[in-house]
C-alpha cells in the first residue's frame, strides 16, 4: 500500500442553460383553449335554451289539457329548474371551471395533426424552467422547439376544435326560441295565461268561456250568507253552476243565477253558512279557481257587568246595577266591564238614539276582558251594544242591544200651603204667614218668595225702586235661610211681615207672591221649580174685620151643615134597625 493515496473527485455535471419558450406555440395554445371553452359553453347553453323552452311549452300543453293543481305544477317547475341547472353545471360551468391546460391542449392537437410526433407538447414541457436535465443539450431543445414551431406556423389550430356540434344546438335552440316567441304571440292572452301557471299563478286555465272571481277567498262568520259571484270574458252562457266543498267532504251543487242587466255577471247566495268550505265555478268550459270560504263564530258577549257613578251633587256612592233594573240618572256615568267570548283586538260602546261611540280598553293579560265607560246623556237614549273586532279580524254583528230608562234629575216641587185662598186680605202692618212645601229627588238649595206689588197710584216714591221704575213692574225676592242644610223636604212656615215695607204700603195695593225653590243640579241645572201665583191685597182694619167675620160665618154655617147631616144619618141607622128586628 503507498503511503500516500491521492484523492481524486469528479467534479458536477452543470446545468444547461434554460431554452426560451416560444411566443408563437403559446398564443396558438392559448387561442385554442379559448375556442375549445367557448364551443362547449356556447353548445351548452344551446341545449339549455332548448330543453328549458321544450319542457315549458310541454308543461303548458298539459296543463291545458289536464288542468293540474297548484301542487302538480310546484313539482314540474321544481322538476325543469333541477334537470336546467344540471345542464347548466354540467355544460357551462364545469368547461369554465376546469379549463384545459397547456399539456392537454398540446396533446389535443398532436391527436388531430401526428405530423408533430410529440414534439409539441415536448417544446412546451422542455422550455419550462428547470425542464432539462442536468448534462443535456440545451441546444437540441432550441433545435427542436425551432422545427416545432416552423410546422407550426402552417397550422391553424382553431380549426381542430368542431363547430359543428354548436351549429346543431345553436340552429335548434334559435328555432326552438323562436317557434316560442310565434306561440307566445299567437297564443296572446291563453299563452299569457298558461305561462304564468307555469311559474305558479292562480291564474285559471284559459277556456272559450274565461271565469273570473273577485273576492273569492273570504272569512265569514258562522250563520252569515255568502254571496258568490263571477264574470266572464269569451262565450257567454246562459247558465252555469257552482261547487261547494266542505270539509267534512260533503259536496253540493247550485246553479248560478245570470244577471238580467249584465249578461257577463253570475251569482248566487249561500245561506246560513255553519262550517268552512271550497268552492269552483263553472260556467261553459271555463272553470274558476279553487275558492276558500272560511268560517268562524263572531265575537259576542259572555258577561257584562255595569257600576254606575252618580253625579257629585247627588252625593250618591257609586253602586253595582244590574241590566233591566230601575232606570238610569241622566248626567251620571255607566262603567262597563265586559267578558267576550274570543279574544278582542279592538271594542266600543255604541249608544242607541244618539249618534256617538266610546272606545273600549282591551286587558293586556286577557284580551277576552274588556273596560269602558260613557255618560249618559240628558235624553234620547235607548240603549247601548259592545261593538267588537277580535284578533281574527272579524266583526261582531247584530250585536245585543242593552236597553237603558232615563230617568232625568226633576226640577223640585213645591206648593204654598197657607194661605188656602187664592187672594187673602191683609192689612197695612199685618205678619202674613207662608206656609211652604218643597220636596226634590235629592237636595234643595235655596228657596225663595218672589212678589210684585201693584198701588193704586203709580208713583216712584211709593216702593224704593231705582229710575222711577213704576211700581208693578218690579219684582222682588226675600231668600229664605235654610241655615246651612240642603234637604231634601222643605215643610215651614214663613212670617212675612208686611208692616216692615218702607214706606207702608197703601190701602188698595195688591201683592202679588209666590215660591221659587232651587236644587243643587251644578251639571244641567240647577232646576228651579215654582208655585201659582197668589194675590194678597192691602185693606183697611174694618175690611179686615169684617172679612174675617164672614170666613167665621162660613165655618159655622159647614158646621151646621155636618151636624144636620150627621143627625140625618142617625135617623136612618135607627130605622134600619128597627126594621131588621121587626123582621126577625
Amino acid at each position: 500500500m503507498p503511503e500516500t493515496l491521492e484523492l481524486t473527485q469528479r467534479a458536477p455535471r452543470k446545468e444547461p442553460a434554460p431554452v426560451d419558450p416560444s411566443p408563437l406555440l403559446a398564443r396558438k395554445i392559448a387561442a385554442l383553449r379559448r375556442r375549445h371553452v367557448s364551443v362547449a359553453v356556447l353548445t351548452g347553453l344551446a341545449i339549455a335554451v332548448s330543453v328549458g323552452i321544450e319542457l315549458l311549452a310541454l308543461e303548458m300543453f298539459a296543463d291545458w289539457w289536464m288542468e293540474f293543481q297548484w301542487s302538480v305544477r310546484l313539482v314540474l317547475l321544481i322538476a325543469q329548474v333541477g334537470l336546467l341547472t344540471y345542464i347548466l353545471i354540467r355544460l357551462v360551468f364545469l368547461p369554465l371551471w376546469r379549463q384545459p391546460d397547456d399539456d392537454d391542449v398540446a396533446l389535443m392537437v398532436e391527436k388531430a395533426r401526428p405530423t408533430f410526433r410529440s414534439r409539441l407538447i415536448a417544446s412546451l414541457q422542455l422550455t419550462r424552467p428547470g425542464a432539462i436535465p442536468p448534462g443535456s443539450s440545451a441546444a437540441l431543445v432550441a433545435a427542436m422547439v425551432a422545427e416545432t414551431q416552423t410546422l407550426a406556423q402552417n397550422i391553424d389550430f382553431n380549426a381542430i376544435v368542431s363547430i359543428e356540434r354548436l351549429k346543431k344546438f345553436g340552429a335548434m335552440a334559435v328555432a326552438v326560441f323562436l317557434i316560442g316567441i310565434l306561440g307566445v304571440a299567437y297564443g296572446r292572452e291563453t299563452a299569457w295565461d298558461l305561462l304564468k301557471r307555469a311559474f305558479l299563478s292562480h291564474t285559471p286555465v284559459p277556456r272559450k268561456t274565461r271565469v273570473f272571481v273577485q273576492d273569492g277567498d273570504r272569512t265569514i262568520g258562522i250563520g252569515d250568507n255568502v254571496r258568490v259571484e263571477a264574470w266572464v270574458q269569451g262565450i257567454v252562457p246562459a247558465r252555469g253552476k257552482v261547487e261547494v266543498r266542505y270539509r267534512t267532504r260533503r259536496m253540493q251543487e247550485y246553479p248560478l243565477e245570470q244577471d238580467k242587466d249584465n249578461k257577463i255577471h253570475f251569482g248566487r247566495s249561500i245561506e246560513n253558512v255553519q262550517e268552512s268550505f271550497t268552492y269552483q265555478i263553472y260556467l261553459n268550459d271555463g272553470v274558476s279557481e279553487t275558492c276558500h270560504v272560511t268560517a268562524i263564530p263572531r265575537p259576542t258577549v259572555a258577561s257584562i257587568e255595569c257600576e254606575q257613578e252618580y253625579p257629585a251633587y247627588t252625593r250618591i256612592k257609586p253602586a253595582k246595577r244590574s241590566l233591566g233594573g230601575r232606570p238610569l240618572l241622566a248626567n251620571s256615568k255607566l262603567r262597563l266591564r265586559v267578558t267576550a267570548t274570543k279574544q278582542i283586538k279592538t271594542a266600543s260602546i255604541k249608544l242607541v238614539g244618539v249618534d256617538r261611540e266610546f272606545p273600549m280598553k282591551v286587558e293586556t293579560d286577557n284580551q277576552k276582558v274588556l273596560t269602558g265607560e260613557f255618560a249618559i246623556p240628558a235624553k234620547g237614549l235607548t240603549g247601548f251594544s259592545i261593538q267588537m273586532l277580535d284578533t281574527e279580524e272579524m266583526e261582531s254583528k247584530d250585536s245585543a242591544v242593552y236597553r237603558v230608562d232615563l230617568v232625568p234629575d226633576k226640577a223640585p216641587v213645591v206648593r204654598i200651603t197657607y194661605p188656602d185662598r187664592k187672594e187673602e186680605l191683609i192689612t197695612r202692618q199685618a205678619t202674613m204667614l207662608v206656609g211652604i212645601d218643597a220636596v226634590d229627588d235629592f237636595e234643595i238649595a235655596r228657596i225663595r218668595l218672589k212678589y210684585k206689588v201693584a198701588t193704586p197710584v203709580i208713583d216712584a216714591s211709593v216702593v224704593d225702586l231705582p229710575g222711577g221704575v213704576p211700581a208693578e213692574a218690579a219684582e222682588k225676592i226675600v231668600e229664605l235661610d235654610l241655615e246651612g242644610q240642603t234637604p231634601q223636604r222643605v215643610r215651614r212656615r214663613h212670617e212675612w211681615k208686611i208692616g216692615e215695607f218702607r214706606p207702608l204700603l197703601p190701602e188698595g195695593s195688591t201683592i202679588e207672591y209666590w215660591v221659587e225653590v232651587e236644587d243643587n243640579n251644578n251639571v244641567t241645572g240647577p232646576g228651579i221649580g215654582a208655585t201659582e201665583h197668589q194675590l194678597a191685597k192691602v185693606v183697611s182694619e174694618s175690611d179686615k174685620r169684617a172679612d174675617l167675620l164672614n170666613r167665621a160665618g162660613d165655618y159655622l154655617g159647614s158646621i151646621n151643615d155636618v151636624a144636620a147631616d150627621q143627625e140625618k144619618l142617625n135617623r136612618n141607622l135607627g130605622a134600619l134597625i128597627r126594621e131588621k128586628s121587626g123582621g126577625n
